[in-house]
């Protein structure tokens, strides 16, 4: 059996089709998949991001890649504030509790 495609699997996106879609009006929605933990002055966790369109109803997940599908996670707080300021954030909300989910929207400057 052979890994699927991104053409199969409707609910995920590249980080260029991500970056396309927030041009369009989609915003960024922040997933917390673990507790957060402070060690030393830094904060690790599990977090995905996900496009969503404005009327909700469109959702996908941000993949590695179109080969393997796997998710991106970011495992630092650091690293989910860089991301969500390159793609054009301007602010980061930073969820420290499993389960949690938070917007973001591009900057409209």
């Amino acid at each position: 059996m052979s890994p699927r495609t991104i053409d199969e699997a409707p609910n995920v996106v590249s980080e260029d089709g991500f970056r396309d879609l927030l041009t369009r009006g989609y915003h960024v929605d922040v997933v917390a998949l673990e507790d957060a933990e402070k060690r030393s002055s830094y904060w690790y966790g599990q977090w995905t991001t996900r496009v969503v369109s404005p009327d909700g109803l469109d959702d996908r997940l941000l993949v590695i890649s179109r080969k393997s599908l796997k998710p991106r996670i970011f495992k630092t707080a650091n690293g989910l504030i860089s991301f969500l300021s390159d793609v054009g954030c301007s602010s980061a909300n930073i969820l420290l509790r499993k389960g949690g989910r938070s917007s973001h929207f591009i900057s409209q400057e």
